[in-house]
C-alpha cells in the first residue's frame, strides 16, 4: 500500500528536472480591437513624438508569424515544468503572409498620413546614401528567428531586407528545428544528458545572438545619419503574432493520461515580445523613444477549436513512454521520481479566417499605437 501511495503522490506531484525548451514572459490580456481600450496595454519609454518634422522616415516593417510555439509563460514553465507542449501552425502560406504585411504597412502609413505627414518607406530609403552602406549587410525575408517563445516567419514590407530585430536569433541545429535527439529523450528519463542538452542549447543560443548583433547595431547607429541626411523623423515599425495557451494542463496523474490530452487550448496573440515602435525626432537619433505592449494580448477568435491534432513522431513517443516507465520503476520502489512529458500538436488552421483576424486585430492595434505618438 505505501508503494502505491507513493506513486499516486508522484504522479501528482512530479517535476522534471530538464529545463523547457522555450518560454514567453508576458502576462496575457483579453485584445478587445477597441484602439481606445487597448491603448492601456502599450508602455512609451521615452518621449514618442515626431518633434515637430513633417516627414517619417521608415526603414524597417516587419511582421512575424508564429510557426511553432509552446504556449506558456516562463511562470507557466516553472509550474508545469514535467511537460512541454509544442503547437505547429500551418495554414497561411508565404505570399499571403507577404501581402498581409504590405495591407499592414499601407495601413500604418495612411495613418501617418492622416495626420498631415510625409512617409518615407523602404523603397525611397534604398537610394539614400545611409541606407545604402547598410543594405549589404541586411538580410532578405522571408526568413526564420527564433524568439524564446518559439519559431516565427519574419517578413518586412515590400520584401525589404531587415535587421535581426532584438531577442531573436537566427535558428540554428536540430534543437530550432523542433527535433528530438538522443539528448532530449535522455532528458525526458532524468539523465544529466538533460541539463547538458540545456546548456549546449543555451550556448547555441547566444551564438546565434552574438552572430546576429552585429546588424541591430549597425541599424541603431544609422538613425542618426538617417535623419539627418533625409530631415525626416525616424521609425521602425515591428510586430508579432505569436500563441498563448489559455488552458494549461493539470500536472495530475501524468502516467495516465494520453498525450492528446495535453492540448492546453491554444489562441494567438499579438505578443509582448518583439512588438515595438521606435521613433526619434530629426537630429542625432540620441533621443530614441519606444512603444511596447505590457502584455500578450489574446484575439477574440478562437481559430484553433477542432483543428488540433496530436503530432508525436516515434522519437517523442518513445522518450515519453521510458520516461513513464522510469517514473513508474522509481515511484513503486520508494525513490525520488520525475515523468517528464513531451508532445507536439499539428494546428492547421483556416487560412482565410486567420488572415481576416490577423488583419484586423493587427490593424486595431496600429490605431492604439499612432494614437501615443506626440506632434
Amino acid at each position: 500500500m505505501r508503494k502505491l501511495v507513493a506513486l499516486g503522490l508522484g504522479v501528482t506531484l512530479a517535476v522534471a528536472g530538464a529545463s523547457p525548451a522555450l518560454a514567453q514572459k508576458a502576462k496575457l490580456a483579453p485584445f478587445a480591437a477597441n484602439p481606445v481600450a487597448d491603448a492601456a496595454y502599450v508602455k512609451a519609454v521615452g518621449n514618442p513624438a515626431f518633434g515637430g518634422a513633417r516627414t517619417v522616415a521608415i526603414p524597417q516593417f516587419t511582421v512575424e508569424f508564429v510557426d511553432v510555439s509552446d504556449g506558456l509563460s516562463a511562470k507557466e514553465e516553472k509550474r508545469q515544468d514535467y511537460v512541454r507542449v509544442d503547437y505547429r501552425l500551418q495554414g497561411l502560406d508565404a505570399a499571403s503572409r507577404q501581402q498581409l504585411t504590405d495591407r499592414l504597412y499601407a495601413a500604418w502609413v495612411q495613418g501617418l498620413q492622416a495626420r498631415g505627414l510625409t512617409v518615407l518607406g523602404p523603397r525611397q530609403l534604398a537610394s539614400t546614401a545611409t541606407w545604402g552602406k547598410l543594405a549589404p549587410k541586411l538580410k532578405p525575408t522571408p526568413a526564420a528567428v527564433e524568439r524564446d517563445s518559439g519559431l516565427n516567419q519574419i517578413f518586412s514590407v515590400e520584401g525589404a531586407g531587415f535587421a535581426m530585430p532584438a531577442g531573436a536569433r537566427t535558428p540554428e541545429g536540430a534543437a530550432s528545428k523542433n527535433i528530438d535527439t538522443g539528448a532530449a529523450v535522455a532528458s525526458k528519463v532524468g539523465g544529466r544528458m538533460g541539463g547538458m542538452f540545456g546548456m549546449a542549447r543555451g550556448l547555441m543560443k547566444m551564438g546565434g545572438g552574438l552572430k546576429d548583433f552585429g546588424s541591430a547595431w549597425d541599424q541603431a547607429a544609422a538613425v542618426g545619419p538617417l535623419s539627418r541626411e533625409t530631415g525626416a523623423a525616424v521609425m521602425t515599425v515591428r510586430l508579432v503574432v505569436g500563441l498563448r495557451d489559455t488552458d494549461m494542463a493539470s500536472r495530475g496523474f501524468g502516467l495516465f493520461r494520453t498525450a492528446g490530452s495535453y492540448d492546453g487550448k491554444p489562441r494567438l496573440v499579438i505578443q509582448a515580445d518583439g512588438t515595438e515602435v521606435t521613433l526619434a525626432p530629426p537630429g542625432d537619433g540620441r533621443n530614441l523613444a519606444r512603444l511596447q505592449l505590457t502584455h500578450d494580448l489574446v484575439f477574440a477568435e478562437d481559430l484553433m477549436k477542432g483543428r488540433i491534432a496530436l503530432a508525436n513522431n516515434t522519437g517523442t513517443t518513445v522518450g515519453n513512454t521510458l520516461a513513464k516507465a522510469n517514473f513508474a520503476a522509481r515511484a513503486i520502489g520508494g525513490g525520488s521520481a520525475t515523468i517528464s512529458q513531451v508532445h507536439h500538436f499539428d494546428v492547421r488552421t483556416d487560412p482565410a479566417a486567420v488572415e481576416a483576424a490577423i488583419g484586423r486585430n493587427l490593424q486595431s492595434l496600429q490605431q492604439a499605437l499612432l494614437g501615443r505618438i506626440g506632434s
